[in-house]
């Protein structure tokens, strides 16, 4: 009857604690200052490499094409958009999870911007890959499609296309 009695208890403890689980154990949240952008979805702080949770920015050296026709720096100015919305401090990212560079997928957000992901997509300087899961951010990049922002002015080939087009030689921490 006793060793029933604990059994149950002990259950019971357990699955208190798994239900409670995220608030007594909360995620590791990585704070800073100051961070480095590599490009429009990966940032560094200190020693940790960040790519931003369900979106997929054109490259660095990446081009797209504006309404006429012309071309545009698309990678650079995601780069651009993503340092203008960290420049305000106060970094803090979730991790999520790792990808196959050694990354933390994560969600970030500054002293200005809640949703870094966010932020990216609705400016139309990021893609929500339905590919990867869930298009976490398909309601941004819509607003952005519908007001022809950023990469939706004109033509452009998706960041993982260009990248199987333009592969690099030795692999590094950014996409």
């Amino acid at each position: 009857m006793i060793r029933k009695f604990f059994f149950w208890l002990l259950l019971a403890a357990m699955i208190g604690l798994w239900a409670y689980s995220d608030r007594l154990f909360p995620a590791e949240l990585i704070k800073a200052s100051t961070t480095h952008v590599s490009d429009g979805d990966t940032l560094t702080i200190g020693d940790k490499v960040f790519r931003l949770y369900g979106i997929d920015a054109p490259e660095y050296h990446q081009t797209c094409t504006d309404a006429r026709g012309a071309p545009w720096p698309c990678g650079k100015t995601a780069r651009l958009q993503l340092a203008a919305y960290v420049a305000a401090g106060s970094i803090v990212c979730v991790p999520r999870a790792e990808d196959r560079y050694n990354r933390l997928v994560a969600t970030c957000a500054s002293a200005s911007t809640p949703d870094l992901s966010a932020a990216m997509a609705e400016a139309g300087l990021a893609i929500s890959p339905a590919a990867r899961g869930t298009a976490a951010y398909a309601q941004q990049e819509e607003i952005a499609r519908a007001a022809k922002r950023g990469l939706w002015q004109g033509a452009f080939d998706l960041p993982s296309d260009w990248r199987t087009a333009h592969p690099r030689s030795i692999p590094v921490s950014t996409s």
